[in-house]
């Protein structure tokens, strides 16, 4: 229950994060299936923690497309700079820098 509290206490900062992932993805072409939250049990990772925080699906190995791009020096640079550009966001966001 404590855990869950936690998450409840974040949830808004960690679904702005998440929205800014998201935004940053979309913003370079790739698909997104949307920002969602686990209602029923939740994620222990992210469950476990005390402070907002999210999960990211960068694309699905089991589709080729997906799988190459993420293999890729290209495909990993893109991805890891639009989380740095989420996180610079987020951080402006709440800490007005």
């Amino acid at each position: 229950a404590k855990a869950l509290l936690w998450t409840k206490r974040f949830f808004d900062k960690s679904y702005m994060l998440a929205s800014f992932v998201e935004e940053q993805f979309i913003g370079e072409g790739r698909f997104s299936r949307g920002v969602k939250q686990r209602n029923e049990k939740g994620i222990w990772v992210l469950q476990a923690t005390s402070m907002p925080s999210i999960l990211v699906e960068t694309g699905f190995i089991t589709y080729k497309k997906d799988e190459d791009y993420l293999n890729s020096e290209t495909g990993q640079d893109s991805v890891a700079e639009n989380v740095l550009n989420a996180v610079k966001k987020y951080k402006q966001v709440t800490e007005g820098k």
